[in-house]
């Protein structure tokens, strides 16, 4: 790990084993194979651009001496030691064969770098994607499902409350739409004249709020957020484990930083109800726990 700059050119690095795509190309919607406009590429990297005691502390991760670069050849800098040794730590874990698929924060920080950094809007529009369509918004039926009802609002409810207050600042009386049931679950998420999106119809000053934060978000934490959103289903899910994390980094915790585990049993109610009273199907419950 050494200090550098994210637009510091080496001659001296190694490309990165990490594939930009199956055939080098553009084939992917929102895959990008350049960047357009790089000051722009740079304010997005940089996590403390909106700070006036701003640093510009940059970090690298080398092998054998030679910097590692990205699967678009741009330089590998971090914004944060930390990070850094993160990275440092699975290169390490690497034995006869490099296997990326267990380089996960490599592989993020790559997209952070490559994709997000130069257009970060297929991003920012998916993840408002999973907000209209949140798991966490889907609830059983109390009246025909009690016991996954309790188990919903037990992981549910307080996460509602830190992100429609705390992150998004709405009033007390305003939250997310929920759909309880089956049939109605069908019927409000149906796109309609009052409902011109598919999905949830969530308060419009919800989801103005949730995208202004969403795109407010510097390449790392939107990555980040992206990844969870992607394996939780749920914007609310990943919105408060992202949002507790960047408090508690600033030292401004307003709420209580939970082990990261708590999100994962969030986005896991259902199954693991379901494993619970039917039991576990080897080959499918078991690899969706691991993953």
């Amino acid at each position: 790990m050494a200090p550098t700059k994210p637009d510091e050119n080496r001659d001296n690095s190694i490309q990165s084993p990490i594939s930009a795509g199956v055939d080098g190309t553009q084939s992917a919607t929102g895959v990008t194979t350049s960047v357009r406009d790089s000051s722009k590429w740079t304010s997005r990297l940089n996590p403390n651009n909106h700070d006036n005691n701003n640093k510009n502390e940059w970090y690298s991760v080398t092998l054998d001496g030679r910097a590692i670069r990205t699967p678009l050849g741009l330089p590998f800098t971090l914004p944060s030691p930390a990070l850094a040794l993160a990275v440092a730590s699975e290169w390490d874990s690497q034995k006869t064969y490099l296997q990326p698929a267990q380089m996960p924060i490599m592989t993020l920080c790559c997209t952070a770098i490559d994709q997000v950094a130069s257009d970060p809007t297929a991003h920012q529009e998916d993840i408002i994607r999973y907000l209209r369509n949140d798991t966490s918004c889907y609830w059983a039926d109390p009246t025909e499902d009690r016991v996954l009802y309790r188990k919903q609002s037990q992981a549910w409810e307080e996460l509602h409350e830190t992100v429609s207050s705390e992150l998004l600042e709405l009033p007390d009386d305003l939250g997310p739409a929920q759909a309880v049931g089956g049939s109605d679950a069908l019927l409000i998420s149906r796109k309609s004249d009052g409902n011109k999106m598919s999905g949830l119809p969530h308060p419009p000053l919800l989801v103005e709020k949730a995208k202004k934060w969403v795109d407010s978000l510097d390449a790392w934490t939107l990555t980040a957020l992206y990844s969870a959103c992607a394996e939780s289903k749920s914007f609310f899910i990943a919105a408060a484990m992202v949002f507790e994390a960047t408090q508690h980094a600033k030292g401004e915790c307003k709420v209580t930083t939970r082990d990261p585990k708590w999100a994962v049993q969030a986005a896991r109610v259902e199954e693991e109800f379901n494993i619970e009273m039917w039991g576990l199907v080897e080959g499918g419950h078991d690899y969706d726990r691991l993953n």
